[in-house]
């Protein structure tokens, strides 16, 4: 369906407006009963809606394929505010999408119910996925919606400042050599967790970002990232952070290790501390031993150069140094989202963390989606 059957979708708000109230009452009586719902939450019916999916629901075999009745049901629970409801629909829906087309389209509903919520990072990171799921089914209606709502979750729609990021993942991890049977010279953002690299797992937390600059060896990247090197190479994060600084374009900007794979919950309360903080040039977590996580970080760019200047040469700089007279927001990570990957056991604890923490949910990594049909690109 589309405006010339009575509906449009909002650019603004990524939902279904009605343009043609008569006509859409008209094809509701003849209507199939899954579509019935979508034309109920149309015409502001979603409690009728519901009420009439639920019974569609209780009624279906234990052969049938309840996917669609699901995204419906959640899409009617979104339009009442209940998003609880609707993310436990999305969370059956996705056990029955078991393609990729399938995967696409929940994963597009659930970024929308993310947006509705005001969770531009998950919204992003769910459009960035079912993106790149789409990506070899060519120029499709699906495709285009979800990357204009990628579009938009990226613009920030008055929800936040526009913001970029800055990826270090250079690092060698030695102490990483030999662990999980991985040859002892791959690079540590390389290694894998849930089947992908740890920097993927980075790069898609950052989806929301206008862009995503990657200091390390070009590569396939979720969401297609600028690349570029430290000058020389191997001279350490802070030459890292000065190559990838002449890459951005935004007034802020993260500042992030590619070995942190649950820092997406980190990303908007860092640059939301840093815009309560007029004063600071930078927001960082800190772990509740007090040790402060310097890469993972949300700095004001014009902040981050002035400390650049001040250090000189950045070649073989400790990260803290850049910190040195910047008045600093601190966020406490009582979450673990700093929790970094170094060592053979660190991988070990984020797959059961993993593991643990997705039971009966989604995932706390959305690369870790079971059963998800996306190859790894390393």
């Amino acid at each position: 369906m589309g405006e010339q059957t009575g509906w449009t979708t909002d650019p603004s708000s990524l939902r279904e407006v009605l343009t043609d109230r008569r006509g859409v009452e008209q094809a509701l009586a003849a209507a199939e009963p899954v579509q019935r719902l979508f034309l109920l939450g149309l015409l502001g019916r979603a409690e009728q809606g519901l009420a009439e999916g639920q019974r569609l629901l209780d009624g279906l075999g234990a052969r049938s394929d309840p996917w669609q009745l699901l995204l419906r049901l959640a899409d009617l629970h979104c339009l009442c505010s209940d998003f609880a409801a609707a993310e436990r629909c999305h969370q059956r829906a996705w056990r029955h999408a078991l393609g990729r087309e399938r995967q696409a389209s929940t994963l597009h509903s659930i970024g929308v119910r993310q947006f509705e919520q005001g969770d531009r990072d998950a919204a992003a990171a769910s459009f960035q996925l079912a993106l790149t799921l789409l990506s070899l089914f060519g120029d499709t209606p699906l495709r285009a919606r979800t990357a204009a709502a990628l579009a938009l979750a990226r613009g920030g729609a008055g929800l936040d400042e526009a913001f970029d990021a800055v990826i270090l993942s250079g690092g060698r991890g030695s102490r990483m050599a030999g662990g999980l049977g991985v040859a002892a010279n791959t690079a540590k953002p390389e290694r894998k967790l849930a089947g992908w690299p740890l920097v993927d797992h980075v790069l898609l937390a950052c989806s929301a970002a206008s862009r995503r600059i990657v200091v390390g060896a070009a590569r396939y990247g979720i969401g297609e990232p600028v690349f570029c090197r430290e000058q020389p190479a191997g001279s350490g994060p802070v030459a890292g952070v000065s190559a990838g600084l002449r890459q951005v374009q935004q007034p802020v900007v993260l500042v992030l290790a590619a070995d942190l794979p649950f820092v997406a919950g980190a990303l908007g309360p860092l640059r939301a501390l840093l815009a309560d903080r007029p004063d600071a040039g930078a927001a960082v977590l800190v772990d509740p031993a007090g040790r402060v996580n310097y890469l993972a970080a949300a700095w004001r760019t014009a902040a981050l150069y002035t400390a650049l200047d001040r250090l000189g040469d950045p070649a073989g700089r400790p990260v803290r140094a850049l910190y040195e007279g910047v008045e600093v927001g601190y966020l406490p990570d009582f979450d673990a989202w700093g929790a970094d990957c170094d060592t053979p056991r660190d991988l070990r604890l984020a797959e059961d963390r993993i593991r643990q923490r997705s039971r009966g949910r989604l995932p706390a990594a959305q690369l870790a989606w079971p059963r998800l049909e996306l190859h790894s690109p390393s």
